[in-house]
């Protein structure tokens, strides 16, 4: 089963907080999940939470290496099923698996029978006003918004859109001391997450909401177990 089959799980509204138990992969800059997305709900507004165990990843290097830019095509070929025709600008070229970006610079990621590119925009301290947006507290946890954007490269023939990136692979890089942390499904005035469908070639922009207990993040990190990409501020 492709992983892009379990990403769907946002509601318009915060209805549901899904399970989000992070495992240290050998350092504390590096960490992955070890639940999919929790099912959402159309509940009224209100957020709950589920922990289950964690399992720590194969061991990955702690070198801190900086990532070639991956080679660039302005010309290249749709080839997403539905007659998509887009040409897909800019990086198309597969990165690194383990590798390492500063935020705001691109990677192209192969999720089984899903080729993009995503870049996050940015890692930000959410204003106080979205506590009350989320029915939150400030002492469980600080609110993060990450922002990014997402370019189909190829696609299956199944839903491929802007939310399609699985946020409980793709979060705040949280260290291994930290217990609790938690994605908030839905949206803020400040942090939309859509869910425009993008054929390749095509591009759009999200926004998660995670709230992460006692730790200051600095930086993103999307391990599914196949990668783990981290990209820095």
């Amino acid at each position: 089963m492709s992983r892009t089959t379990v990403r769907r799980g946002a509601a318009a509204a915060l209805a549901v907080a899904g399970a989000f138990t992070l495992a240290a992969c050998n350092n504390s800059e590096s960490a992955s999940v070890t639940t999919p997305p929790a099912t959402s709900s159309s509940a009224a507004p209100s957020t709950t939470t589920e922990t289950t165990p964690s399992t720590t990843q194969a061991p990955s290097t702690t070198e801190t290496t900086t990532e070639s830019s991956p080679a660039t095509s302005d010309t290249a070929s749709s080839e997403a099923s539905g007659g998509a025709s887009t040409p897909v600008s800019g990086p198309t070229e597969v990165s690194d698996p383990d590798g390492k970006f500063k935020i705001g610079e691109p990677a192209v990621i192969k999720d089984d029978d899903d080729t993009y590119r995503l870049t996050p925009t940015s890692l930000e301290v959410a204003p106080d006003s979205a506590y009350n947006e989320t029915r939150r507290k400030k002492a469980d946890g600080t609110l993060y918004y990450l922002k990014f954007d997402v370019t189909a490269i190829k696609t299956n023939s199944t839903f491929f859109g802007t939310n399609s990136v699985n946020g409980l692979f793709f979060h705040p890089t949280v260290p291994d001391s930290v217990k609790g942390a938690k994605r908030l499904y839905g949206d803020t005035d400040a942090c939309s997450s859509e869910s425009k469908e993008l054929k390749a070639g095509e591009s759009g922009s999200s926004c998660y909401i995670y709230q992460i207990p006692g730790a200051t993040i600095s930086s993103v990190t999307y391990n599914d177990y196949d990668h783990n990409i981290v990209w820095s501020k």
